[in-house]
């Protein structure tokens, strides 16, 4: 016969049962054993007052501080305690509320005209005896299960205060850091407090810091520069002395911009903190293609001049070192002062936020047809040349007659901005590839921004999610450093990207190489004095044509993938195969992409 393990009861609930059958044996002894009389006496008025309000607690009432007499001295000669139910609420002359116009508060009376109290009297030796009580209620008194709900019993200790600060920290709001609260202590009778009582200690604190906020926001840049002289900062306030400019980027940023700061995305589409001043951060993506951050500032306004202000002092940051693209949204004070301050900078539009509008500018009865998005997405997203773009939105809006939609006429206008067939031939670096990498970075900046929150409230988020951005990336690094990916292939040349690239881009490599070796064959081979031509097809059954320059063995092909994302191509790498290159020539290695790239 198989012996049965018996169940055992997890210590920690062991622990709470006795701790709370010795709370009701206390409340008990204290119910039926103490009394209060005539003349007890204490050595001061607080332990006095101490004395009343445990008796109180263990009774079942709250106590409510009454009138005192002091001397010349401030010293107490004589106090009240009253049952907190002591009297009436004095009633405000009745004026009649218009409901349309103002919500009504209702509100639930608490007081009962209980006559219960102590009253306490300085002697001649310096101690304080009852000197007159009355113990009898008019009313129930709380049982002992809802002892811990007296507002007495009640209070935000340090340590909810520190859970619930911690909790801010990592973008847990107030009710979910009360059920953890609830959840540590082993029942809601042990927390000290109500959620209602959180709620209203962090509304308090909110309102205390809200004068002093901002200036708190500055001095604890200030403190890091101390700690850190690479944290650069810079702000403006106004002639009201109100915060209205502010720009910050600590070392780490700094340093990340120098490796991967040739493409920059910046984004104004965030909400608004509480003082409805703008977030503005300066992104890219990194050698794992995560998103990475460079830098981030707020703005009162978006006028030309605040966006003049914010690229400038971002240049001053990053050593006055311009990007080589900056992707941004169709703000026209932005697109001002990117051409102004970043003369040189090829600047583009954001797809995705883009795309995203195009739900609530099409109507609801092009959202249900699937082939009118199918199409749509394919005429965006995987046009790959101008002419091939022009003939799929020329017939996208006939066969749908949207010709008198001024947003898609408006996005038609502007296509040379924001359509990728318009520039394969600029460095992109894998930034307007998928839709995933701004989702990721939206979802990102939304855990501190998608909130009314003051400065040092978005602070305390904003710091814990950007540490765990980069314990991210050092997890992709440890993971690409000390691990193999899995080879597809008896191929050198795919052995040899393993070896070189980070995996995400492995990944992506990888998919080329399979390509090359299922998809891609070779239609024409034209020679010519320097170069030869050669056209092939793929398993897109576009004809692709490459050019092998003879002198130095470079290879250009009109997908224009390399071009646009630093990754040699599936025709390429057919190329490589058919010459029996089986190492990556340098040329293709692009440094942002390999493993090393920050040593």
């Amino acid at each position: 016969m198989t012996p049965t393990k018996k169940a055992s009861v997890p210590k920690v609930c062991v622990f709470f049962i006795f701790l709370r059958l010795f709370i009701n044996i206390i409340c008990l002894f204290i119910q039926h054993y103490v009394n209060l009389q005539v003349g007890m006496s204490f050595d001061n008025v607080e332990s006095a007052e101490e004395f009343y309000k445990s008796y109180a607690r263990a009774i079942g009432f709250d106590v409510r501080i009454g009138q005192q007499k002091l001397d010349d001295n401030g010293l107490v000669q004589w106090k009240r305690y009253l049952c907190a139910r002591q009297g009436y609420k004095q009633k405000k002359d009745d004026v009649p509320v218009d409901p349309s116009k103002k919500k009504v508060k209702r509100t639930r009376e608490t007081r009962c005209g209980c006559e219960a109290y102590i009253y306490v009297k300085r002697n001649s030796e310096g101690k304080y005896q009852i000197s007159a009580l009355y113990e009898d209620h008019n009313h129930d008194l709380v049982t002992p299960s809802k002892l811990h709900l007296l507002r007495s019993n009640r209070f935000v200790s340090e340590k909810t205060k520190t859970t619930l600060f911690n909790c801010h920290k990592a973008s847990i709001g107030t009710s979910q850091a009360y059920r953890l609260l609830h959840v540590g202590a082993g029942g809601f009778e042990y927390v000290g407090c109500t959620k209602k009582d959180l709620q209203n200690y962090y509304s308090d604190f909110r309102n205390k810091i809200k004068d002093a906020d901002a200036q708190m926001f500055i001095d604890q840049f200030g403190r890091l520069r101390e700690l850190d002289p690479g944290f650069f900062f810079e702000y403006e306030v106004n002639n009201d002395g109100r915060l209205v400019r502010v720009f910050w980027a600590d070392t780490t940023s700094r340093k990340n911009y120098a490796h991967f700061g040739d493409v920059v995305s910046f984004d104004s589409t965030y909400s608004t903190n509480q003082y409805d001043m703008k977030f503005t951060p300066f992104t890219s993506v990194n050698h794992h293609m995560q998103s990475i951050f460079f830098g981030a500032g707020f703005l009162a306004n978006e006028k030309i001049e605040s966006y003049v202000w914010l690229f400038e002092t971002f240049l001053r940051a990053v050593g006055r070192k311009a990007p080589g693209l900056i992707i941004t949204d169709e703000d026209a004070s932005m697109r001002a002062a990117t051409a102004s301050i970043l003369p040189n900078t090829a600047h583009r539009l954001c797809m995705w936020h883009i795309m995203k509008k195009l739900p609530e500018k099409i109507g609801p009865h092009l959202l249900e047809d699937e082939e009118f998005l199918k199409r749509v997405n394919s005429c965006v997203w995987g046009s790959e040349t101008i002419e091939e773009f022009e003939s799929r939105w020329i017939a996208i809006i006939s066969d749908y007659h949207l010709e008198n939609n001024e947003w898609l006429q408006g996005r038609y206008r502007i296509r040379e901005s924001w359509i990728p067939a318009y520039f394969k031939n600029i460095w992109l670096a894998g930034i307007l590839r998928t839709t995933s990498r701004s989702e990721s970075a939206n979802s990102f900046f939304n855990r501190f921004i998608g909130r009314k929150l003051a400065f040092v409230e978005f602070w305390l988020r904003f710091d814990t999610a950007l540490q765990c951005q980069r314990q991210e990336e050092l997890i992709h690094d440890n993971t690409t450093l000390h691990t193999n990916p899995t080879l597809f292939t008896t191929w050198e040349i795919e052995k040899h990207g393993g070896f070189v690239f980070t995996h995400e881009v492995f990944k992506k490599f990888q998919e080329e190489v399979l390509a090359a070796r299922e998809h891609c064959d070779v239609q024409t081979t034209t020679e010519l004095e320097d170069r030869k031509i050669v056209t092939m097809t793929d398993n897109y059954m576009r004809v692709r044509e490459v050019i092998c320059f003879t002198t130095d063995q470079a290879y250009k092909c009109s997908c224009m993938l390399f071009e646009s994302i630093g990754i040699p191509c599936r025709h390429i790498i057919r190329m490589f195969r058919s010459a029996k290159v089986n190492e990556l020539p340098v040329y293709y290695i692009t440094k942002r992409w390999m493993k090393t790239c920050k040593r």
